[in-house]
């Protein structure tokens, strides 16, 4: 009877510490995987919170690419749950301080939301649907879709971003995410040789220009002091992850407008033609382009079709993500975007 009771008395703590560390969000999280990467979680946004360094640890060691799902956050939410992977931008590009959200400058809203006057309020870019069988594999004939990594063309560029979804149309309109990390793993080493000793040149203007011209008549462009004010900048096309220690290709942005060995350097006519007609040099098709249509096969592409209340965050120095298309003529489409410039030190 003594250990009878003995063990009831133990079920019963056991039980009573369940219950206060659900309270307190302070259980293990619950994760699955998503294929051929990344990893997706369903918690509460206090449990989340406590748990930030767990969700750190599921990011990287998945490829990057990170879902959280069943949320109802407010701006600051979604500020305070990005903080949890890195140090959160506090200022947009100088062409979309009319996108933030909630007052914040940390948080920009992407779609086709317009206020009551019928000002464009979201950065709205127009992207092609996916193709009949549904793959995002990029298609060279068409430059489709849009494959990139975000904002190669900063000083510093950043580490990751997030997106959450507050409305989202009844079909398309899916982000996919490729691991460029394990595409390119999978290269023959004389290419991943060559890959190495080159760099591309990235600019603002010229991606600003560029999605502009090609379908986006609404996109922002840079006023002659703001191009000033942000040079171009040169990224390396095969990049070392600083935590991981692993190579991925990078440079894959709008804003790439030439891919040169070394040194090798542009002339001041032809970075102008590149950022004020948005003119792309040839070696963009011979060197980044013609690595997309392998690294962006099904075998390293995960495609998420969002819900409201789903957030994602993706480490910009190992991964690549493409926007796909709907019916923005006749759908909203509303997404909060962070910008991470820093990872936290564990």
């Amino acid at each position: 009877m003594h250990s009878s009771t003995a063990l009831v008395a133990v079920a019963v703590a056991a039980t009573a510490l369940l219950l206060l560390q659900r309270q307190r969000g302070l259980l293990p999280l619950h994760h699955r995987p998503l294929r051929p990467f990344g990893a997706c979680v369903e918690a509460s946004l206090p449990s989340l919170i406590r748990n930030g360094a767990l969700l750190r640890r599921l990011w990287r060691q998945n490829g990057g690419l990170l879902v959280l799902r069943g949320l109802s956050l407010t701006p600051r939410g979604m500020l305070e749950l990005s903080a949890l992977f890195g140090e959160v931008e506090q200022e947009l590009d100088d062409s979309k301080i009319d996108f933030r959200v909630g007052g914040l400058s940390s948080v920009m809203r992407i779609g086709n939301v317009r206020d009551e006057t019928g000002r464009l309020i979201s950065m709205h870019t127009i992207s092609a649907p996916l193709p009949p069988g549904g793959s995002a594999q990029y298609r060279a004939a068409e430059r489709q879709p849009a494959w990139h990594t975000d904002s190669l063309y900063r000083r510093r560029p950043p580490v990751g971003s997030a997106l959450y979804c507050v409305t989202a149309p009844p079909s398309g309109g899916a982000t996919c995410f490729a691991d460029a990390t394990t595409a390119f793993a999978s290269l023959d080493e004389v290419t991943k040789e060559r890959l190495r000793g080159l760099t591309c040149v990235c600019s603002m203007a010229h991606h600003d220009a560029k999605v502009k011209k090609r379908g986006s008549p609404d996109y922002p462009t840079l006023s002659e002091a703001q191009r000033r004010a942000n040079p171009a900048q040169r990224v390396p096309l095969v990049l070392r992850h600083p935590q991981t220690g692993r190579e991925a290709l990078s440079g894959m942005n709008a804003g790439t407008c030439a891919v040169l060995p070394g040194g090798a350097e542009l002339s001041r006519a032809e970075m102008d033609r590149c950022e004020l007609e948005a003119v792309e040099m040839p070696s963009v098709e011979a060197e980044l382009r013609a690595l997309l249509p392998f690294a962006t096969r099904d075998e390293f592409v995960v495609q998420w079709q969002w819900e409201p209340g789903d957030f994602v965050v993706w480490d910009n120095r190992c991964t690549m993500h493409c926007a796909t298309g709907f019916e923005w003529q006749r759908f909203t489409r509303e997404m909060w975007r962070t910008t991470l410039v820093r990872e936290w030190e564990e």
